[in-house]
């Protein structure tokens, strides 16, 4: 396939008559060049490219300036037949066996990254974190980015988990109870919402439930929802009163939402929220 784009060349050449001096660079595609120029450059372009293979380190470098030279040439002369923008297009991004190969790698060696990380603990998360965005820079470095990869790398920061702002309040029977201690941990693709509370008393109390990033809705964290004071409580849905929630707002950094009704223990004792 190759000869065949070199011999197309050299039927072009034979229109004109000039010296065939050697040439270099990456045959960039120049508006001013003259059309006997563009072709005795896309000649030289294309007899290296000719000498290569899609596994040597230079091929994407002859690639690259072959397809230049052959753009340059549809400026410098036309293109009527279309055949020379047939040749641009079957070079494709130029890309060698050897890049493919690093590229694919970089991607699996993310996926796994990003599963460790999306499992993290409180006790791991830095690291985890660190490692998942080493792995993105890897592949942008192997496969190049359109701006996808470093949003993500920009959106870790400096993966310092910190706990975050607001609180969680509600009445317990007559108690009112804050929980002042918020962390929210996002694990195999959920939110994770602990509160507990720095009263006087109340160390040992802990809200938690989960939520799915970005989710809204009634009664979906139900399922994940409990109450510890002097017991674990849980929802409570026989029919009276039943514990009901309501997800009104989930953005980033942001979560709002009401609960309320009955919550019961193991020995089914029982405990109506309000305010929640």
């Amino acid at each position: 396939m190759k000869k065949l784009i070199l011999l197309s060349s050299i039927i072009i050449l034979s229109a004109f008559t000039c010296e065939n001096e050697p040439l270099e660079g990456d045959f960039g595609t120049d508006d001013n060049i003259s059309c006997e120029q563009a072709i005795l450059n896309t000649i030289e372009a294309a007899t290296n490219f000719a000498l290569v293979s899609e596994s040597d380190s230079n091929y994407t470098q002859l690639c690259v300036a072959y397809k230049n030279a052959l753009e340059a040439q549809i400026i410098a002369c036309g293109d009527e037949d279309g055949s020379l923008q047939t040749l641009v297009t079957s070079l494709g991004s130029c890309e060698g066996v050897n890049q493919q190969d690093d590229c694919d790698a970089a991607t699996a060696e993310v996926d796994g990254a990003e599963t460790e990380f999306n499992n993290a603990n409180d006790d791991n998360y830095t690291q985890l974190c660190n490692a998942y965005k080493t792995a993105l820079q890897n592949k942008i470095d192997a496969c190049g980015d359109d701006g996808t990869i470093q949003t993500i790398i920009n959106d870790l920061g400096d993966c310092t988990q910190s706990s975050s702002q607001g609180s969680i309040t509600l009445t317990a029977g007559t108690l009112p109870i804050e929980f002042d201690i918020i962390s929210v941990v996002e694990e195999g693709g959920m939110l994770k919402v602990t509160g507990n509370s720095s009263a006087n008393g109340a160390g040992s109390y802990e809200i938690y439930f989960e939520v799915a990033p970005g989710a809204t809705g009634v009664d979906i964290i139900n399922s994940t929802f409990y109450l510890t004071l002097t017991s674990t409580l849980y929802p409570d849905t026989s029919g009276f009163d039943d514990f009901t929630s309501n997800i009104t707002e989930n953005t980033a950094g942001v979560i709002t939402g009401t609960f309320g009704g009955i919550v019961t223990n193991a020995d089914n004792g029982s405990l109506s929220l309000t305010s929640g």
